[in-house]
């Protein structure tokens, strides 16, 4: 079995039947932020965390993560964040934050273009909240080594949206037999678009090439 994750950077999870075949690069933005504002923190993604300035400077802070990778990466840096108990998104991150009072003011870390429903609805509810965008996400100048890398496949991981969106610019033929896979429901709807049918799954199982197997039932 042939699996091609479409993620950004490799996890520390390694499986052999799946390749990491970013679609995309990260690249670190600058920063200017201060964080004696601020109370709460709230990471939208691992790559939030991979690219902040201050990430040694969270000690006090109330952390919040948006699903169990963002998490994991802070806990390399000593740090154990709050994170949604089963839906990993803006929605979930919104309902643990109505669990408990908020107090101080919050800074949402994320990558620029990235959601910003949090901000939004913390703010609408006069919750005094601002954003940092810590890195952007770009496109390569040439997919024509990477299409080479998408045949004899079985299954296609997405995990963003603008993979998705890359893929079917410059890699989708219209002949390819493999299935799609989409680590949340919102990235699922992502690639209805384009017509075509995936299922979900749960990225952040112990056992990952179990769950993609239970796609085949």
């Amino acid at each position: 079995m042939k699996i091609i994750d479409t993620k950004p950077y490799s996890t520390s999870l390694e499986y052999h039947e799946i390749s990491n075949i970013p679609l995309y690069k990260i690249c670190k933005i600058k920063q200017i932020v201060n964080l004696s504002n601020y109370q709460n923190i709230i990471f939208q993604s691992p790559s939030a965390v991979m690219n902040f300035d201050q990430i040694a400077l969270l000690q006090g802070k109330r952390i919040i993560a948006m699903g169990p990778g963002t998490s994991s990466h802070l806990r390399k840096h000593s740090y154990i964040a709050e994170i949604p108990e089963t839906e990993y998104s803006s929605k979930g991150v919104i309902n643990l934050l109505n669990k408990s009072e908020l107090t101080g003011r919050t800074l949402v870390i994320k990558g620029e273009g990235g959601l910003s429903r949090i901000s939004e609805y913390l703010n609408s509810a006069s919750l005094k909240t601002d954003e940092l965008d810590t890195y952007n996400r770009q496109k390569f100048e040439s997919y024509e080594e990477i299409k080479k890398k998408f045949t004899n496949v079985d299954f296609v991981i997405f995990s963003s949206a603008l993979a998705v969106e890359l893929y079917f610019k410059h890699i989708h033929t219209g002949e390819e037999t493999f299935k799609f896979l989409a680590v949340s429901s919102r990235i699922q709807e992502v690639i209805k678009t384009f017509n075509k049918k995936s299922n979900v799954i749960d990225y952040f199982s112990n056992d990952l090439i179990s769950q993609i197997k239970l796609t085949l039932t």
